[in-house]
């Protein structure tokens, strides 16, 4: 035994080469693994690679897109391999609605975002990675707050007052994304907060109606399909440590008025002197914001053997937001699992769990909201008084006090996950079936001190939300005489929604140190809410394919749905499609240059069901809440409309997919056109006796077009170096159709108001601007002028001469990326950008506003005083200087925008280096900034353009003192073991 245990040492060796592709060019991340063991590694950055192995034993070399090479060890050290391409591996899978599909037979319009894409963007929330990396999708961060609610749109707004998020679907779990969010802090909650994006592998998302008609009644809006990380067979166990550190601090804010230039204004505009005002003075704005720190740790381990695949993480997030009391602590830990227990039988599980408790600051149109209250208060009010102790600052709250002393948390627990089971009838069909589950747990804590709240006040908010589903499908694929390729899916889904909340407040607190609201000795609201929704729905897919030239595939589903009146209980949503390889036929044989040439077009139907629980039902309030004389009464809150049914798109896309010159030039190009009809209205009835004046109906029809531009370029690619280029442009242009029985305006055109600047009018954008037009200041009179609805000047404008002055849907957004590779270093930018979309900054009629004692902006130090000035306020003895902050395009910019939205420069440890460790296989220390440089108008200074105070579809574009993204720099080190 010890004579052949020498003998084994004495074979062992290091064995060393390159591999590289047909080209000649290295291959990094090549998989080098001894045969039947699960010794193995990777190749570095310039194909490298380096492994312990004995003579006669084999080595297997692989890397997607290539053909597997084996190598017995003989004498020599050296083993270099060259692989080939296979083209049946070359053949890029798609993750689809219920099942996957090869990029060559898709006749669907869909984006991918993969790992390279996402894997260094310091992101909160999923929707982060999704921001500018796909044509045709808009994600708007709506706010700084940390976990505020985002805008996600996909080919534009796609309702009026119908929910216009699209569907998210992780691991084939649709997510509940209602908003469970008491309206603590002023902002919606983001519903996707709770999901880590350390876990996204790629998102697949799907835009036309062949892609989302077998989502049914919820595919309207479009679908985001998520698909988490997982291990590999034979793959060696993969221990990864990813550890950062981030700054963030504000993109951009108001340059507001100190205390000297405040009273100084003042003084003048009342024909005083400064000195008749209280001195002192405080800078609040610049004391409200900070340096936010923040650190991430994720830790995971994956691999899978002959059997079994697993991928586990956890994650452990700790992060200020750049605004004082804004603090967000996540952990999260995922496990997925897969197991094939014999020929015919596979199972697995996709389960993650996840806890964030976030310490919440006010925003927007609250006077407790940081930014808010410090761009309004005056400024010669300090927060503290003459021996340091906070002081009550009245109507315009002591927020430095607020943030300082009160509680405003936010704790959510949520689970979700599924496990599933797949048994194989055959090589070619299998039935698969998952059970999954979405458990979203949330408290909202408030509890405002005596020195903000005199009495004290608390609140407790407790919402639960329970999703169930049960998916069920049988999938068939074959190939016949290898020409004809046949695959097909059909099933059945059934989904259970429950959510209960409760609120209660209480006033009147003895002391600080009695938090509860037990302790309060006013009652206040109490307030307790059942709602739920069913959803059945039964679907099926074909795909004929011919000789990877031709494909035709259609789809179907039926849905029922609790949400919908008795009488339009099912709804049936269809879609057919087509595509034409033409780089396959004879007559493009000879055209070396091109590569794939593929045309593709389709048409279809789905449906939007995002109306809330029992809208078709005739609802009632009782109890205290409705008392009468003191006593418990009753009264009717909406009416019963039996025939309510879902709002209806039926759109055709039509496209075209080119790769030239060896793929290294890749152009994708989509028209689509989309009518949403059965618009969800509150449409006017004749009063009742319940006092109802409105029934909520399907009327009206609205319109979104355009186009969806992919460019994908490898400008240069040699053994050290390698530069890429990726662009995606979304065209996209709105117009409401027709909405009866809306209010029609003095021109006769049909409209429903979504805020007071925005209209949604027939003939025009859902959300289009309708204010009265600013002229300016007058250089020779010194008043401020407007026009009048025919276009004349004047200094004394009415609602009457409102007009259509812009729209808050972009003409097109995208993203730009290059990404650039020499030797081990790698550099990586992204741009996302806006045009041709105005914004309306409502918070400029308060800082604008030359009257009253609420604080200026330095701009309005710009005061006309003689004939000839060019001044941005009118004189103090103008008749219009009181007038001047009214509403009107004054408050009006141009959102455009484009923004540096990340960069990124790594650099990657040699493998020779790694190798002397005895443990480490890939060490990777990167820098990250992002937000870094945003480019925008002049007269944007202190705005940020990417923000919205509301996420409905009526009223985006809208900001009240919404705080600005946060402009953030990281520095990470990932390293495998």
């Amino acid at each position: 035994m010890a004579f052949a245990l020498q003998f084994s040492f004495a074979q062992e060796k290091t064995i060393t080469g390159t591999v590289t592709d047909q080209d000649g060019l290295p291959l990094p991340g090549a998989s080098v693994l001894v045969k039947g063991t699960t010794n193995g590694t990777q190749t570095d950055f310039n194909g490298n690679y380096s492994i312990v192995a004995s003579e006669g034993e084999t080595l297997v070399f692989a890397f997607i897109g290539q053909k597997t090479e084996e190598r017995i060890i003989g004498a020599s050290s050296v083993i270099d391999v060259q692989l080939v391409e296979d083209a049946q591996a070359l053949e890029e899978v798609v993750v689809i609605g219920y099942g996957k599909q090869t990029k060559e037979k898709l006749v669907q319009s869909v984006a991918i975002v993969g790992s390279e894409q996402i894997e260094d963007i310091p992101a909160v929330a999923p929707q982060e990675l999704l921001q500018g990396q796909a044509s045709g999708v808009q994600v708007v961060n709506s706010s700084g707050i940390l976990g505020a609610a985002p805008v996600i749109k996909i080919r534009g707004v796609a309702s009026i007052n119908a929910g216009g998020r699209p569907l998210v679907v992780v691991d084939g779990v649709p997510l509940n994304d209602a908003n469970l969010s008491s309206g603590q802090g002023g902002q919606a909650l983001n519903p996707l907060g709770d999901i880590n994006p350390n876990d996204i592998e790629s998102f697949s998302v799907l835009k036309d109606a062949a892609a989302t008609a077998i989502y049914g009644s919820r595919g309207s809006n479009g679908v985001v399909l998520i698909t988490t990380k997982s291990g590999r067979k034979n793959q060696k166990t993969k221990i990864t440590l990813d550890m950062s550190t981030s700054w963030s601090e504000s993109t951009d804010l108001f340059d507001m008025m100190d205390a000297d230039q405040f009273r100084g204004f003042v003084a003048e505009r009342a024909g005083a002197t400064p000195e008749d005002y209280p001195q002192g003075g405080f800078d609040w704005a610049p004391n409200v914001v900070r340096t936010g720190l923040s650190n991430d740790l994720n830790f995971s381990v994956s691999g899978g053997g002959e059997k079994t695949t697993f991928f586990t993480g956890f994650t452990y997030k700790d992060q200020e937001g750049f605004i004082i009391g804004n603090n967000l602590n996540r952990m999260s830990g995922r496990l997925n699992l897969t197991h094939e227990a014999n020929d015919w039988l596979r199972m697995g599980v996709n389960l993650s769990v996840t806890e964030n408790r976030n310490d919440r600051v006010g925003s927007e149109n609250s006077t407790f909201a940081p930014l808010t209250s410090s761009f309004l208060q005056t400024p010669w009010v300090e927060p503290y008084d003459e021996n340091g102790n906070f002081v009550n600052t009245g109507f315009i709250a002591n927020v430095i006090a607020i943030e300082a002393l009160d509680i405003n948390d936010s704790n959510s627990f949520r689970t979700v996950g599924n496990i599933f089971g797949e048994i194989s009838f055959t090589d070619d069909l299998y039935f698969r079936t998952d059970f999954g589950i979405d458990r979203v747990l949330l408290e909202e804590f408030s509890r405002s001190f005596e020195i903000n709240s005199p009495g004290g006040y608390g609140d407790d908010y407790v919402a639960q939300q329970n999703k169930l589903v049960w998916n069920n499908s049988l999938n068939w694929n074959k190939t016949f005489a290898n020409k004809h390729d046949v695959s097909a899916v059909a099933g059945m889904s059934y989904e259970q929604t429950d959510i209960r909340d409760i609120f209660v407040s209480a006033t009147g607190f003895l002391s600080d140190d009695q938090i509860n609201t037990v302790s309060g000795s006013e009652p206040g609201t109490t307030i307790n809410t059942v709602t739920g929704s069913r959803l059945v729905g039964y679907f099926a897919r074909t795909n004929y394919s011919y000789d990877n030239k031709y494909t035709v595939e259609a789809s179907f589903r039926r849905d029922g749905s609790s949400r919908f009146g008795a009488n339009n209980k099912y709804g049936n949503f269809w879609a057919v499609g087509g595509a034409w390889m033409l780089s396959s036929e004879r007559f493009m044989e000879n055209v070396d240059w091109i590569d794939i040439f593929k045309l593709r077009g389709n048409y279809g139907t789905a449906g939007n069901d995002r109306i809330g629980d029992f809208a078709s039902l005739a609802r009632f309030e009782g109890g205290n809440i409705s008392n009468y004389n003191g006593a418990s009464g009753l009264r009717q809150l909406s009416a019963a409309n039996p025939d309510l049914q879902w709002e209806r798109s039926k759109s055709y896309d039509i496209g075209f997919e080119l790769g030239m010159f060896n793929n290294r030039v890749n152009l994708s190009v989509d028209y689509y056109n989309k009518t949403t009809t059965d618009l969800i209205l509150n449409v006017p009835i004749p009063q009742t006796n319940g006092g109802l004046n409105s029934i909520t109906d399907n009327v009206g029809e609205m319109e979104n077009r355009g186009f969806d531009i992919d460019l994908n370029t490898v400008n240069i690619r040699t053994p050290d170096f390698e530069w890429t280029t990726s662009l995606n442009l979304g065209i996209n242009e709105n117009e409401v159709l027709s909405l009866p029985g809306a209010s029609v305006d003095d021109q006769g055109r049909e409209f429903i108001s979504g805020s007071a600047s925005q209209r949604a009018i027939v003939g025009q954008s859902v959300n289009t601007f309708y204010l009265i037009r600013y002229n300016g200041v007058n250089p020779e009179t010194g008043d401020a002028e407007w026009l009048d609805k025919d276009g004349n000047v004047t200094t004394t404008p009415t609602a009457d001469d409102r007009v259509i002055v812009g729209d808050a849907n972009p003409d097109f957004v995208g993203g730009f990326r290059n990404t650039l590779k020499w030797k081990n270093f790698d550099l990586n930018f992204f741009f996302n950008f806006s045009y041709g979309n105005d914004i309306m900054i409502d918070g400029l009629r308060f800082t604008d506003n030359p009257n009253g004692f609420f604080n200026k902006r330095a701009q309005l130090l710009d005061v006309w005083e003689n004939p000839g000035d060019e001044a941005y306020v009118p004189s103090f003895s103008s008749s219009t200087f009181s007038t001047f902050a009214q509403r009107s395009t004054a408050q009006l910019r141009d959102g455009s925008f484009a923004r540096l939205k990340n960069l990124t420069l790594g650099y990657s440890v040699p493998t020779s280096f790694l190798e002397k460790s005895g443990f480490l296989s890939g060490a990777r220390i990167y820098f990250t900034a992002n937000n870094l440089l945003t480019i925008k108008a002049d007269n944007m200074d202190g705005i940020d353009p990417e923000v919205t105070d509301t996420v409905g579809n009526l009223g985006q574009g809208e900001s009240f003192f919404t705080p600005p993204q946060s402009k953030t720099y990281l520095v990470g080190v990932r390293l495998n073991f």
